[in-house]
């Protein structure tokens, strides 16, 4: 019923008739008090209907509600909403302090628990008559005393810790002008959040809802997964400069938090750290992902892939930055996480020849480390690109370890050794014969 009742307060939004939309809301909320969605509609409509301090109190007690249920995302989007309102308002910074230290890592023992809201605004789900027959000052004023009563329902474990991906490695100060800085926006059905080939500039985070991952792929649009709550996107294509390499679409309503280059700007210039732990945290993804996709680690039991991201080291390379020099001694095997690697070998009668591109899931370094040899080619960054490096020991006993990654490799080399001597294989020479050309 609820839910039936969010519907039709939309209708009354997508009419502006704010008064109306408030009424249904509150009374959505009233009987059923976890239904935070309504309460955002409702403090959305006391904002339009001049009555900020009210929106504000009901945002505040949405984030708490949500935060007590461990939804911390949504939690952390109420906040955002109630900071357009009311950018310093201390009881909504005082419920981000305690949202971050509910789930960050460095933090021990049982998370506290968000008090529940002063007495004066407990509701006990009795009202004289159905909100949504009031009007005037009275609707106001009923609605504010259902709005702001807190969810006390749904309690989670405080012993637990929930996962809060990025914010929580953000140092405190930071997250909360993080926070004030992004952008909450909702997106109906169908509303592309991202497109393949566009932008690149900014972090989405799927606070509610689901969306489709797509690829075009021969011409036509190929589903490669898809987000739920909690899902954050687009930090690959920011670090490393690339568009988005895929569409991200909105398949039911959404809401999503978006941090754009210039607010991380903004950001490192109070927050030197911001950018190493956005970095930290892109290429843990990206490690993650590729460990589970790549064929380097196929032959590895998938139990045991994630134990192997220890014995890599993260790396980030600029435009034109050389990872391995033709001629020198190789030191590490070189996996590409995101960004492009370019493979070039000296001609023996001058200049240079291109012999491949390597992109996310490509690894170099390969020949050298299982034949003994010197780098056959220098293989450098052709725009920013993040790697992962596997220095010789440790590759040595990966190998020893899964004598099938050996097996895939000594593969992989051969094709490329081969590969190598076809692009310097020097052009055939014509018979001196064959260029005479017969007179009449």
């Amino acid at each position: 019923m609820s839910g039936s009742l969010r519907e039709l307060g939309y209708d009354f939004v997508a009419e502006a008739n704010w008064e109306r939309a408030l009424a249904v809301f509150a009374e959505a909320v009233r009987r059923q008090p976890n239904d935070h969605r309504s309460r955002m509609q409702a403090a959305r409509c006391y904002g339009k209907l001049g009555e900020i301090e009210r929106a504000v109190t009901v945002l505040h007690a949405c984030a708490e509600g949500l935060a007590r249920r461990d939804y911390l995302l949504s939690a952390i989007a109420a906040c955002r909403l109630a900071m357009t309102q009311a950018p310093r308002e201390k009881r909504i910074r005082e419920t981000l302090a305690r949202i971050h230290s509910r789930a960050a890592r460095v933090v021990g023992g049982r998370a506290a628990v968000p008090p529940p809201l002063p007495p004066e605004h407990l509701y006990d789900g009795k009202v004289a008559t159905d909100l949504m027959t009031l009007q005037g000052s009275e609707l106001s004023d009923q609605a504010i005393s259902v709005l702001a009563a807190p969810d006390t329902g749904g309690q989670a474990d405080p012993a637990a810790r929930p996962p809060l991906p990025l914010f929580a490695d953000l140092q405190l100060d930071a997250f909360l002008e993080l926070t004030e800085l992004m952008e909450y926006r909702e997106l109906k059905e169908g509303e592309v959040i991202c497109r393949e080939g566009e932008g690149g500039d900014r972090i989405y985070v799927l606070v509610a809802g689901k969306a489709e991952v797509t690829r075009i792929v021969e011409g036509n649009a190929k589903t490669l997964a898809f987000l739920g709550g909690g899902a954050i996107f687009g930090e690959i294509s920011l670090l490393t400069g690339a568009p988005p390499t895929s569409t991200v679409t909105a398949i039911t309503d959404c809401d999503v938090l978006e941090i754009e280059r210039g607010d991380l700007n903004v950001l490192a210039r109070t927050f030197p750290s911001v950018p190493q732990v956005l970095a930290t945290f892109a290429q843990q993804r990206m490690a993650r992902n590729l460990v589970a996709t790549s064929p380097l680690f196929g032959p590895v039991p998938e139990a045991e892939r994630t134990g192997l991201l220890s014995r890599f080291t993260f790396r980030g390379l600029a435009p034109g930055e050389k990872v391995i020099g033709e001629g020198e001694p190789v030191q590490a095997l070189v996996l590409v996480l995101a960004g492009e690697l370019v493979v070039q070998k000296e001609d023996p009668a001058g200049g240079v020849v291109s012999l491949s591109i390597l992109r996310e899931g490509d690894i170099a370094g390969e020949i050298a480390l299982l034949k003994g040899l010197r780098a056959t080619a220098t293989v450098a960054a052709s725009r920013k690109t993040a790697i992962a490096t596997l220095d010789r020991a440790q590759f040595e006993q990966l190998i020893a370890q899964y004598p099938g990654i050996r097996d895939y490799l000594d593969g992989l080399s051969e094709r490329r050794l081969k590969m190598i001597g076809e692009a310097m294989r020097p052009a055939e020479i014509l018979d001196a014969d064959e260029l005479v050309v017969d007179g009449p």
